[in-house]
């Protein structure tokens, strides 16, 4: 049998292709150029229905969003990244629901002439590069007009089995303010904080020279306000308890010069919500310059125990209750696809994505259909250029 330094060469497949998984991807040394990143995305919500909503704003939610990159090596053993991102929001979402005639939800939006609001992000790691491994750490600041969030990381990863495996582990920790802005024309809260920690490991496996596969698992601890100040009757309790496990399989079709890649995902909280995930996209190459994703996901999640379609403004506010369309029990189908041009040093990707939810769509039983789900199409414009 070849040494793996060498039948690693082999593998270049894999990553040609975004086959390659995280842990797989990051190797164990610095990346050999700087590149430089740019992708503006416009995210825009379908209007609300008249039926749904008698009054007021049908506009939901339409946001520009631009994010920068800098990837660069430092000496020998060093690369230094550096994230910016810059949103622009405006539109309208659900703020509360009453019954209507025939015993549907009413949804009431959040004021006629919607909601503006701007968010601004910066995040700098640092990692540096053993000759079996790697070990990294990041800070972050994100700040808008009503909320503020401080975190932090760290990560490692070690190579064994002749560098065939990765295990790599995680963690992770936000502190959040939370201070609405008409806090004292609507009586919500003035201020509140957040906190959230996670802890992920996962290992992945080179089977072959054409297929790899990942296994991952996370618990993330979150404590303080975690209801939505926005919403005018939403109460849920100040502590949850997440758990996630997925898995990825990449395998390189040869004569097809493409990649499949399929992944899934089980998530789990105290809330009372639980879904799957399940995703698969195939990676086309169309000769050296050119590649085309086209994707397909499935997403489905149960109820929180205290969700309720219909607020009950006569329920006790030390009982938990929200008619938060997000969670109630829906499915939702999305679809897109990438074109990537590599010209030289540039790469440019164009991707278009559709997403569609609804409580029809559910693989779990739907007692109280959610309110307002959404259903979104988004586009992405993104540039690298290598040096």
């Amino acid at each position: 049998m070849k040494p793996f330094r060498q039948r690693s060469k082999s593998l270049l497949a894999l990553s040609s292709t975004a086959l390659a998984i995280p842990g797989i991807a990051s190797g164990d040394a610095p990346p050999p150029q700087t590149t430089l990143s740019y992708k503006f995305s416009n995210y825009n919500e379908d209007d609300m229905s008249r039926s749904q909503v008698p009054f007021g704003s049908l506009e939901r939610y339409d946001i520009d969003v631009h994010q920068f990159r800098l990837l660069t090596p430092v000496g020998r053993d060093y690369s230094l990244q550096i994230d910016a991102n810059h949103e622009n929001m405006s539109g309208a979402s659900p703020w509360f629901t009453t019954a209507g005639t025939n015993g549907s939800p009413i949804i009431n939006m959040s004021g006629a002439s919607g909601i503006t609001d701007e968010r601004s992000e910066l995040a700098v790691g640092v990692r540096y590069y053993l000759s079996d491994g790697s070990i990294g750490g990041a800070v972050g600041y994100s700040e808008e007009n009503d909320y503020r969030a401080t975190y932090f990381s760290f990560s490692g990863q070690k190579t064994i089995n002749e560098g065939m495996t990765t295990v790599s582990v995680g963690i992770s920790h936000s502190a959040d303010d939370i201070f609405p802005t008409d806090a004292a024309i609507f009586n919500r809260v003035r201020n509140a904080d957040k906190q959230s920690s996670s802890a992920v490991i996962s290992i992945s496996q080179i089977i072959n020279q054409r297929s790899t596969f990942q296994l991952a698992g996370s618990l993330t601890e979150q404590s303080g306000f975690l209801s939505d100040p926005y919403k005018f009757r939403d109460v849920r309790p100040d502590n949850k308890t997440q758990i996630a496990l997925s898995g990825a399989y990449r395998y390189f079709v040869v004569n097809a010069d493409a990649a499949l890649h399929t992944d899934y995902r089980y998530y789990h909280d105290d809330f009372g919500v639980s879904s799957h995930t399940l995703s698969v996209a195939w990676h086309q190459n169309l000769g050296n310059r050119w590649q085309l994703v086209p994707n397909l996901r499935y997403y489905s999640q149960s109820a929180a125990d205290f969700y309720t379609n219909i607020d009950d403004f006569l329920k006790p506010l030390t009982e938990f209750q929200s008619s938060d369309y997000r969670l109630s029990a829906y499915g939702a189908f999305s679809g897109g696809a990438s074109i990537v041009a590599s010209i030289n040093d540039w790469t440019a990707t164009l991707t278009a994505e559709r997403y569609v939810a609804d409580h029809k769509h559910s693989a779990y039983a739907v007692t109280q259909p959610g309110a307002a789900l959404v259903s979104y199409t988004r586009v992405s414009l993104g540039f690298d250029f290598t040096f």
